[in-house]
């Protein structure tokens, strides 16, 4: 593999993208009444954040339109890290995503809209079917989302990223299943593949993305 370093997108990429709505989504809205009920000093500072009396029905509104409020990620990471201690969730990573991360030798990268605090929670609890969850996190070299670096769309994140983890855009590769993501990275001047797993949305006629299926093909690149 020619690259100096690997991005790598979460949600329809190395799981699911079903396991953010079927799974983490649902999780959330069950704990929200308790949420916004809650003593916490954090969470009490984030609920003011939102500068609305109606906070229960507000997250509600969002979670419903996928809002990639940052505000909301920080209180879903606070709400998954609870289901996530407790065992009732575990992060159904793609097993040849796990053996990407496990033997690649270069650095890789998260980068998701979800909070960095929700990225390492995943990463730390991946369900390889073993009485324990695997702890994939210390095989990773960063974690960013759009507080840290930018929205996912916009071509000025990637050069965030870039600048941060000391690279040339040119040698580094990004991989996800979102077409606007890979063509703002690729404005950025990064490589770029398009993740195809079951579930994702149709892929568009016209792409001119190199797609990948498993994690393999992406070592003969």
């Amino acid at each position: 593999m020619v690259y100096s370093a690997v991005i790598l997108d979460i949600e329809g990429t190395v799981c699911p993208i079903a396991f953010v709505k079927d799974t983490l989504f649902p999780y959330f809205l069950r704990k929200v009444p308790t949420l916004v009920t809650s003593q916490d000093p954090v969470v009490r500072s984030l609920l003011g954040q939102f500068g609305t009396e109606q906070v229960e029905n507000h997250i509600r509104k969002l979670v419903d339109r996928d809002v990639k409020d940052p505000i909301l990620k920080q209180l879903q990471g606070y709400v998954w890290e609870e289901g996530y201690k407790s065992g009732e969730i575990r992060a159904p990573v793609y097993n040849d995503a796990v053996k990407f991360i496990q033997d690649v030798q270069v650095p890789i990268y998260i980068y998701s809209s979800g909070s960095v605090k929700a990225q390492k929670l995943l990463f730390a609890h991946v369900d390889t079917g073993k009485a324990q969850p695997e702890e994939l996190c210390s095989k990773l070299s960063g974690f960013f989302d759009i507080t840290t670096s930018g929205r996912k769309t916009d071509k000025q994140s990637y050069l965030n990223i870039i600048s941060e983890i000391n690279r040339k855009a040119e040698t580094v590769l990004f991989v996800s299943d979102n077409v606007l993501e890979l063509e703002a990275a690729t404005k950025a001047g990064l490589r770029t593949m398009l993740a195809v797993r079951p579930g994702n949305a149709p892929i568009p006629k016209d792409t001119h993305f190199v797609e990948v299926r498993d994690f393999e093909q992406i070592k003969g690149f």
